[in-house]
């Protein structure tokens, strides 16, 4: 395999080991070499240790963690709980996720250990673990059961022919299009049907549940990330952390072994300093709003800053600017008019403006909202202290409500268990989703307009979309005019909020299946 994608051109593909890549990269603050591909062949292509010795004498050494971040690498972590892929998931730079999805997967499938949580021997929890690894079969027995149960509500309470299907630009009932997209439209219904029964009993697994995770980054966010692990104590986050360091210990010698080092562990008792004293404090616990603005910017002086920092690239600098406030709304007209769909940010400039907000929903679709690397969010530890959420549809049906509420129950005498002989943070795997989770976060316009407008449409979880509805309720209240910008988000209400997009997706597939 050639080292480089081409020798003549000033773009190419460097396609070398990856410890060379970094190490070779990081050449560029300190050659006077033109041509890093000449640099290569004098300096790395016949010395296997070049790369590892750069990175012992320039980052060990000398501290310079930038070039850390020169060298990548695809990570794949498997049955971990969701205890853990949230706090592998928390940092907001130098790491990207994908992680398996509770929306389309079903998780009533055994494995060769049973369902598919983390068991207590795994947890550290084995004082407590019959009750415990009872408690969570349990939850996913009633799972399975609801699936079925609700997956025969849905189809009597929505039947296809209740539905209109668009198709080659016009609206048809599926009674009437039998002969022209047939196969596309049952399966996209039955999709339907199948995801949104499983939005409806996601509350029901437990924390413990496990999961995938697909990672790509760089080095200097691993060892972050291995330090954030071994830091937060528990047996399965030790664990990881640890399987992680010695998997890429292989792909980045000498880097990653920042993260054992003296610096490393300092890093690390410093986190758990941070922790002991914020942890010190305790309070009484009482029922809070399910969205809450609880900082804002005056609208004047909001508008003001915004709209001259738009203006600022044209301008000799930022004291030149000097427009009045007709001609400020002038210029938020004109932005308002141009955005044409979501896709169209509406900029930087509005980045100036912040909004803190308490956020009350449930541990579900909590691990949706972090997702949005923009959300600066600020969260405790997952508990039983302020309620559950039961879902719309499956408090319908009698049995399954009542069934749903006693294991619900049962979920506080079980964490309290825990929690007592052990601490908080082992007993947070018992909780199940449903569980109210209250966090607060930092967040711009630019991002909460991307956000409420993604999150409201139709196609969303429907926890999600309430909560982001009634954020945009929230900002619309206090900025009637900048909330004007927000002009995609969807407040409709929708049965199977799947159906439409399912729909488009079995299109596309049809078609790229007609052009092979």
């Amino acid at each position: 395999m050639d080292d480089f994608s081409n020798y003549d051109r000033d773009v190419f593909l460097i396609k070398t080991k990856m410890i060379d890549r970094g190490a070779m990269m990081s050449r560029y603050s300190r050659t006077a070499n033109l041509d890093l591909r000449d640099l290569y062949s004098k300096e790395f292509k016949n010395n296997s240790e070049r790369a590892e010795d750069f990175y012992k004498r320039v980052f060990l050494d000398y501290g310079d963690e930038s070039v850390a971040e020169l060298t990548t690498a695809q990570l794949g972590i498997q049955n971990v709980s969701n205890i853990l892929s949230k706090l592998i998931e928390e940092p907001r730079i130098g790491l990207s996720y994908l992680e398996k999805s509770s929306r389309y997967v079903r998780y009533d499938k055994k494995g060769k250990d049973g369902y598919l949580f983390l068991k207590s021997y795994d947890a550290g929890i084995e004082k407590n673990g019959e009750e415990y690894d009872n408690y969570c079969n349990e939850l996913f027995k009633f799972y399975s059961k609801s699936y079925d149960e609700l997956m025969d509500y849905f189809k009597e309470k929505y039947p296809i022919d209740d539905f209109f299907f668009e198709i080659d630009g016009e609206s048809y009932k599926y009674s009437d299009i039998k002969d022209i997209d047939d196969k596309s439209v049952e399966k996209s219904y039955k999709t339907s049907l199948r995801s949104s029964v499983l939005d409806e009993i996601r509350s029901i697994l437990p924390a413990s549940t496990l999961t995938n995770i697909g990672i790509s980054g760089n080095g200097r966010s691993f060892i972050s990330l291995i330090e954030r692990l071994t830091g937060y104590g528990t047996q399965e986050s030790i664990k990881f952390a640890d399987l992680i360091y010695n998997e890429l210990k292989n792909e980045m010698p000498e880097l990653i072994d920042e993260a054992v080092s003296d610096h490393g562990k300092a890093q690390i008792e410093y986190k758990i300093k941070k922790d002991f004293i914020a942890n010190s404090y305790k309070t009484n616990y009482k029922n809070i709003d399910d969205v809450k603005l609880l900082n804002y910017m005056d609208e004047k002086k909001a508008l003001d800053l915004s709209v001259k920092m738009f203006l600022y690239p044209y301008y000799n600098d930022y004291d030149d600017v000097k427009i009045d406030k007709e001609e400020e709304m002038n210029i938020l007209d004109k932005l308002i008019e141009i955005r044409k769909n979501r896709r169209n940010k509406i900029g930087r400039a509005f980045e100036s403006i912040n909004y803190v907000f308490e956020v009350n929903t449930n541990y579900g679709a909590f691990r949706e909202m972090q997702r949005h690397r923009f959300l600066s969010i600020i969260r405790k530890p997952l508990g039983v202290y302020y309620g559950y959420d039961i879902p719309e549809e499956l408090a319908r049906i009698d049995n399954l409500r009542d069934e749903y509420i006693k294991l619900m129950e049962e979920a506080k005498m079980v964490y309290m268990n825990i929690k007592d002989r052990y601490n908080y943070k082992m007993a947070q795997y018992c909780v199940p989703y449903g569980y109210r989770y209250p966090v607060i976060f930092n967040a711009n316009l630019n991002e909460l307009t991307y956000f409420i407008e993604l999150r409201s449409g139709q196609s969303v979880h429907p926890d999600l979309r309430r909560v982001a509805i009634k954020m945009y309720n929230e900002i619309k209240n206090v900025h009637p005019d900048l909330s004007k910008l927000i002009k995609f988000v969807d407040t409709e209400d929708y049965k199977l909020g799947r159906l439409p997009s399912e729909l488009r997706k079995e299109k596309k597939m049809n078609s790229l299946k007609r052009g092979k």
